[in-house]
C-alpha cells in the first residue's frame, strides 16, 4: 500500500513544485470593451432557461436567453436578440442588428423585463406582459403584445401595433407605416407618422475588435510558456500558483482541483492547454489560501472548452473555438471579478440553470501574471522529490534481492 501511494504522490511532489516558479512580471492586457463583458462569444450565444449571467453579454450572431433566464447587464448581438419567456430579465439594454423577438407570444402573467430600452435594426416585438423599462426603437415593424408595457418612447421604421390593454407611456412615432392601437390599448404621449428614426446607438454590425482582444490575450498567454506539464486528472490534486500546460486537459467526474495560493494576497495561475479542456460532471475547481487579487485563467489556443454539468468553476476561460458550460454548472470570477468566457471564433452556449459571473461582479479580474521559470528554492524541492523517489527505487531493488 505504501509503494502505491508514492507512485501516486511523488510526480505531484515535482509538479507543484514546478508550478509555484515565477519571474520577470508582465500584465496580462485587455482591451476595454473585452474587459466590460462576461460572456463573449464570435458566433451565436445560447443561455439555458433559468440561467444567469451576472454582466453584459455580445454575440457575433444570434443571441438567445432561455425562460425565466437573466443577464443583468446588456444583451447586444450583431444578429437577433431574443429574450425567453416567463419572468426572464435583461438589467440593462438589448440591441441588435437583426429582428427581435424579446418574450415572443409569451402568454405567462409575469413576462420578461428589460430594465433598460431596446433597439433593432428589424423588426420588433415584446411578448404579451412583457416590460420594457426604457424606449423601444425599431427599425422595422414595432409591435407589443398584449398586457405588455413600454415605459418610454417607441419608435418604428414600419408599422406600429399596439396591443390589448398595452402602454406605450411616452411618445409613439411610425416613420414610415401605420399605427393600430387595440380599443383597450393606451398611448400616453404624441403619436405621429412620418419623420426620421433616432439614430440606432449601440447597435453593432462586427465584433471583429473583441475577437481579436480575445486572441491577444491569448498569444500573451501562451507566451508565458509551457511551465509545468499536465496530463489527464483522474483524481483529486492540488496546485501551487504557476503556469500549467496540457495537449488536451480533462478531470474525471467528481473530483476536486484545488488551487492553493500559499498565503498569496495576488497569485495566478495559468493554464495553457492546445486543444480541448473537458472537466467532467460534478467538477469542483476550488480556491484556498489567497487574497481577492487572485486570478485564474484557462486558455485553450486552439480548440474548445466544454464543462460537465453541476460542477463549480473559477477564472477566466479563453478558447479559440467553442466553450460549452453544462446545466447548473457555475463558472465565477474572483474577488468583485466576473471571470468570463470568451470564445475568439466561434459559440458561447450554457445549460440550464447555468450561472456566469458572480452578484455585483465586474469585469475580468486583470492582474500581474508571470513566466514559469522556477525560482532557486523550487530546484530545491524538485531536488527533494527525486530524491525520495531513488530512495524508494533502492528499497524495491534491495527487497527483490532479499
Amino acid at each position: 500500500m505504501i509503494t502505491q501511494h508514492l507512485k501516486l504522490v511523488i510526480p505531484l511532489t515535482v509538479a507543484l513544485a514546478c508550478g509555484s516558479a515565477a519571474v520577470s512580471a508582465a500584465p496580462l492586457v485587455l482591451g476595454d470593451d473585452l474587459n466590460s463583458l462576461t460572456v463573449f462569444s464570435n458566433t451565436y450565444t445560447t443561455t439555458g432557461a433559468n440561467s444567469s449571467v451576472y454582466g453584459n453579454v455580445l454575440s457575433g450572431g444570434v443571441s438567445t436567453t432561455g425562460t425565466n433566464a437573466a443577464v443583468t447587464g446588456n444583451l447586444v448581438s450583431v444578429g437577433a436578440a431574443n429574450v425567453g419567456g416567463g419572468t426572464s430579465t435583461v438589467g440593462g439594454d438589448v440591441t441588435s442588428n437583426g429582428a427581435m423577438m424579446v418574450g415572443g407570444a409569451v402568454t405567462a402573467l409575469n413576462g420578461p423585463i428589460v430594465s433598460g430600452s431596446i433597439t433593432s435594426t428589424g423588426d420588433s416585438t415584446i411578448g404579451a406582459y412583457a416590460t420594457v423599462g426604457g424606449d423601444m426603437l425599431s427599425g422595422g415593424a414595432a409591435t407589443t403584445d398584449a398586457n405588455a408595457n413600454v415605459l418610454g418612447n417607441l419608435w418604428s421604421g414600419g408599422a406600429a401595433t399596439v396591443g390589448a390593454n398595452s402602454t406605450v407611456s411616452g411618445n409613439l412615432t411610425s416613420t414610415s407605416g401605420p399605427i393600430t392601437i387595440s380599443a383597450s390599448g393606451n398611448v400616453g404621449g404624441i403619436q405621429t407618422t412620418g419623420g426620421a428614426m433616432p439614430t440606432l446607438s449601440g447597435v453593432r454590425t462586427s465584433v471583429s475588435s473583441e475577437s481579436t482582444q480575445v486572441t491577444n490575450a491569448q498569444t500573451l498567454l501562451s507566451g508565458l510558456g509551457s511551465g509545468t506539464a499536465l496530463a489527464a486528472v483522474p483524481y483529486s490534486m492540488t496546485l501551487a500558483p504557476g503556469v500549467y500546460s496540457a495537449a488536451s486537459l480533462s478531470m474525471a467526474a467528481g473530483n476536486t482541483f484545488t488551487l492553493d495560493g500559499q498565503g498569496q494576497e495576488d497569485p495566478f495561475w495559468v493554464f495553457n492547454i492546445k486543444d480541448i479542456l473537458a472537466p467532467g460532471d460534478n467538477t469542483v475547481v476550488s480556491l484556498i489560501n489567497a487574497g481577492d487579487s487572485a486570478s485564474v485563467f484557462w486558455n485553450v489556443s486552439d480548440g474548445y472548452a466544454s464543462i460537465g454539468d453541476n460542477s463549480t468553476f473559477i477564472g477566466t476561460i479563453f478558447a479559440d473555438n467553442y466553450i460549452s458550460v453544462g446545466a447548473s454548472t457555475t463558472v465565477s470570477g474572483l474577488g468583485s471579478s466576473c471571470g468570463g468566457i470568451f470564445s475568439a471564433t466561434s459559440y458561447v452556449s450554457t445549460g440550464d440553470g447555468a450561472s456566469i459571473g458572480g452578484i455585483g461582479c465586474s469585469g475580468v479580474n486583470v492582474t500581474s501574471v508571470t513566466s514559469a521559470v522556477p525560482e532557486p528554492q523550487m530546484f530545491g524541492l524538485m531536488l527533494t522529490g527525486l530524491g525520495v523517489l531513488g530512495f524508494v527505487t533502492r528499497r524495491r531493488a534491495q527487497a527483490k534481492r532479499a
